[in-house]
């Protein structure tokens, strides 16, 4: 496994998920990753969805942009990438 870390903008973010349940984020955006981590891990979605890097969660999540509790806010931080 490596370990990537770079100064990346960091967002955070609720949203109420497919199921109903409410989520909160902290993600990086997609075309914010490290080109090394990205891999394929990009998909189609419908609409108001979007691939991110879940820095909580160390992975590629979903972040669904439709249903967003309040506002999702920003700051740079140093995010540690894994792949």
């Amino acid at each position: 496994m490596s370990n990537i870390q770079s100064n990346v903008t960091v967002h955070t973010g609720t949203f109420t998920k497919l199921n109903g349940s409410r989520r909160l984020m902290r993600f990086v955006k997609y075309e914010d990753v490290p080109e090394s981590i990205k891999g394929n891990s990009i998909r189609s979605m419908s609409s108001g969805f979007e691939t991110v890097y879940d820095i909580d969660s160390k992975g590629f999540r979903t972040f669904n942009n439709a249903t967003v509790i309040g506002e999702v806010t920003s700051k740079t931080e140093l995010v540690t990438f894994s792949r």
